[in-house]
């Protein structure tokens, strides 16, 4: 094995551990606490929130793996952002167009091309991930302008919105469905299909306030209501284009929803896939047991079959606008 090699392994197995390490600890109600204490002082001084940006950044990066032999190529827009092809993905396949979590208050597409590089892959698309203006500098709809505004683009670029498929996690998953459905009010063809990794329902996080299930995982939903909240400012939280319970979600495109039986928002999860159904849009949820919010950035066990699951519907969603075309 050259030293290049052991390099790498024993990168793998650092990896391991570590995500091994902080699974246990996600069970601890010592490190919820933590948290919310540390949360907290953060969300009330905004040169904190710079300084948490810049921390996250780095170590999102530093630890989410890329599907090795993915090309990234940066975009300087607008959009911004990175095209993340993974080997064996396509340009003539479709594009996923890959929308960022974190409350609206940081990530980026660096953050996230290890997640855009696996539905590449298992999507055989290439992906574009973006980045989006941040609160609390920039606050609603300034994240749904940006989204808006790639979607836009990739149909200008002659991308047809058959061949155009949206996947988002957390606020990302928030602003795929706020892109269909102002697609929808402004007359634009809608993309072809949605996948959402435990998505933003509720910027007020009600359901979750309450739901005893998810008692043992490290997110204080109060905590992230108050996130959010620097995202939503002055506006009512009960505006449809904020909170999805109260939407119109006839003609959403086939969707698929995936989330943990861990997962802080699993309430709001339930009810958005009972919505759907119910204005007779089709939504396909995956549960996945044990798995808490984000796993989706660092896949192991279920998280990578969850990605594939997810990567292997976009792609035929395409195939099935394809034929129907």
């Amino acid at each position: 094995m050259t030293t290049e090699n052991r390099f790498r392994a024993t990168a793998r197995a650092a990896r391991r551990t570590s995500l091994a390490v902080a699974d246990t600890l996600t069970y601890s109600p010592i490190v919820r606490s933590a948290l919310t204490v540390g949360m907290t002082a953060v969300l009330s001084h905004p040169l904190l929130i710079n300084r948490m940006r810049v921390v996250a950044d780095w170590a999102i990066t530093r630890s989410t793996a890329v599907v090795p032999g993915t090309r990234v190529d940066k975009i300087a827009g607008p959009p911004s952002g990175d095209w993340v092809r993974a080997p064996g993905a396509t340009d003539g396949a479709g594009v996923v167009l890959v929308l960022h979590g974190s409350g609206y208050l940081m990530c980026s597409a660096r953050t996230h091309r290890g997640f855009a590089s696996h539905l590449s892959r298992y999507s055989g698309m290439p992906a574009l991930v973006i980045d989006y203006r941040l609160a609390p500098e920039h606050r609603f709809p300034a994240a749904e302008d940006d989204a808006m505004a790639a979607y836009r683009w990739l149909l200008a670029q002659g991308h047809a919105a058959r061949r155009v498929v949206v996947a988002g996690d957390s606020a990302g998953g928030h602003l795929a469905v706020a892109v269909a459905l102002r697609a929808r009010r402004e007359g634009l063809p809608a993309p072809a299909a949605l996948a959402l990794f435990a998505p933003l329902i509720d910027p007020a996080y009600r359901a979750a306030r309450t739901d005893r299930r998810i008692r043992r995982q490290p997110l204080d939903p109060r905590v992230a209501a108050r996130a959010v909240g620097l995202y939503v400012g002055g506006h009512d939280v009960e505006d449809p284009r904020l909170c999805l319970l109260n939407a119109d979600l006839s003609g959403l495109p086939p969707t698929q929803l995936h989330y943990g039986t861990r997962e802080v928002m699993r309430a709001d999860a339930e009810a958005f896939a009972g919505r759907m159904a119910a204005a007779g849009a089709r939504c396909d949820e995956r549960i996945w047991p044990g798995l808490i919010h984000g796993y989706w950035l660092w896949p192991r066990d279920h998280g990578r079959t969850s990605l594939q699951t997810a990567g292997e519907f976009l792609r035929a969603a395409v195939t099935d606008a394809d034929t129907a075309s």
